[in-house]
């Protein structure tokens, strides 16, 4: 346990803004749960915001409301990061529209977020293969 306490010491005393795309799963959930309950991090949960808060409320998680929540769905998230997917794979011949269509992807839109500055990391992996999580970044 020295080793998780040194860790968990070290990430509170430099609080950073985690993305989790996989915001509906109910393990990446409860991990948020505990990480904002203990102000380890700050916490970007990806996802349907209502069906968050009803897995939320489902799991009895108390802490879930004082993530940010972002919908992929919403088209003030995806007119923000979709220009910025486009301008990086232009020359790769993508469109404006395919970049639109891939934003709304949670794992691509939480790889764009840390791009763009809005985070500083992402983690995931739950309910993704380690090949689709590593293709969108």
């Amino acid at each position: 346990m020295e080793l998780i306490e040194k860790m968990t010491a070290k990430a509170k005393a430099n609080i950073q803004r985690i993305v989790l795309p996989e915001g509906t799963e109910p393990r990446t959930l409860s991990a948020a749960d505990r990480i904002i309950a203990e102000k380890i991090a700050d916490i970007t949960l990806i996802g349907d915001p209502a069906d968050i808060h009803a897995l939320a409320k489902e799991l009895k998680l108390e802490h879930i409301k004082d993530a940010n929540i972002v919908n992929p769905a919403d088209e003030k998230v995806i007119d923000r990061y979709a220009p910025l997917f486009f301008e990086l794979r232009k020359k790769k011949g993508i469109t404006m529209e395919e970049a639109r269509l891939t934003t709304a992807n949670p794992l691509y839109l939480g790889c764009l977020m840390v791009k763009a500055g809005d985070a500083d990391g992402q983690v995931a992996g739950a309910q993704n293969t380690t090949g689709n999580v590593l293709r969108a970044a």
